[in-house]
């Protein structure tokens, strides 16, 4: 191993470790993937490796390997109300031995992925012109992103996965460990990321950042699947994990939240990136840059909704006003009509001094 000119004697490998013993003990630890993945990301992202995280079970600091932002917007004024990015929350972990992932027999919808962060709110409310009542969606459902190939094309989906270790001579299934490294931080830290995010609520200007949870392996990754004649396997570069979790505190209605992260080969990241992420991503700009008002507002107003509230609903998509048209407008005025009589009946019964 070369040394640096200045390097002190003392500064050298005691008896029994070598060059060699060194060089295998670094390969295997995983940090040189760290430092390749941010190599290959740098050039569009803007890093920052080794980021910290409070664990919100246990109070204490803790670490995630990368997390990559970048801006889907331009710099100049008038900056926009709503600023789009998108941050790629990153663990990742190498071993000569597969992973092996059970895949679903279904293609899950999952409502929190990728998690939406930085607005005043989870949900915006829509208001119409021919119904006097009102509808709540996410974002992305209300930007017409719910249906966007990198959410519903046949990436592989699965609940749970494991890795092979040693055992004499032969392989056999760690169990929960792999899941447990690797999708748990890497879920703690998005929603942690996630809870930095929100804004003050005197806020004007809002971020809207995609986060997405991303696992990186240097390893096989198996699928196996499970047919009428039994299982079979086959190598991919791709899965989504898939997790339910509760939400304490909230009504019955949110009551759990079904979670996602993907698990990308090193070797994919690139058509990864290129080919899903960020053509999901630049169609997410674009419609928050031409929607500000309803998602800094959470709240919206779209023409007939109530023929229509399943399809179509970015295009007729505006900012919430106060309109005088159709059931909804007519309800407002017989109630603010109302309000008036109830005043002057008021007003006319008190007693004159």
């Amino acid at each position: 191993m070369d040394s640096t000119q200045d390097n002190p004697i003392a500064n050298t490998f005691g008896s029994g470790v070598t060059d060699v013993m060194v060089e295998q003990a670094i390969r295997s630890s995983g940090y040189p993937l760290q430092l390749i993945v941010a190599q290959a990301l740098s050039k569009d992202f803007s890093l920052t490796e080794e980021w910290s995280f409070v664990d919100a079970e246990t109070g204490t600091a803790r670490t995630i390997d990368l997390v990559a932002t970048r801006h889907l917007f331009e710099w100049k004024e008038p900056q926009p109300r709503v600023r789009p990015a998108l941050n790629l929350v990153i663990e990742c972990k190498q071993s000569d031995l597969p992973y092996v992932f059970f895949l679903s027999g279904n293609c899950h919808w999952i409502p929190d992925f990728p998690i939406i962060s930085g607005l005043k709110d989870k949900h915006i409310v829509l208001t119409s012109d021919d119904d006097p009542s009102s509808w709540t969606y996410r974002p992305l459902e209300v930007l017409g992103l719910n249906g966007h190939r990198f959410l519903t094309e046949s990436v592989p989906f699965c609940m749970t996965f494991s890795k092979c270790v040693r055992k004499s001579s032969e392989l056999v299934l760690s169990g929960s460990d792999a899941y447990q490294s690797l999708v748990f931080p890497i879920l703690k830290a998005s929603q942690y990321f996630d809870k930095m995010q929100k804004p003050p609520s005197t806020a004007f200007y809002f971020d809207c950042e995609i986060v997405i949870g991303l696992g990186i392996l240097d390893a096989p990754m198996v699928g196996v699947r499970l047919t009428d004649s039994g299982t079979t396997t086959e190598l991919l570069p791709w899965v989504r994990v898939v997790r339910h979790e509760p939400l304490e505190g909230h009504n019955r209605h949110d009551s759990s939240q079904l979670l996602g992260i993907d698990i990308v080969h090193k070797d994919y990241l690139g058509t990864y990136i290129n080919q899903h992420v960020m053509p999901f991503a630049n169609e997410f700009s674009r419609l928050v840059l031409k929607h500000p008002d309803p998602l800094a507002d959470a709240q919206g107003f779209v023409s007939g909704m109530g023929a229509n509230s399943w399809t179509d609903i970015e295009p007729r998509l505006q900012r919430a006003t106060l309109r005088a048209g159709g059931k909804r407008g007519k309800a407002i005025i017989k109630n603010m009509l109302a309000l008036l009589r109830n005043k002057n009946v008021e007003k006319n019964n008190s007693p004159t001094s």
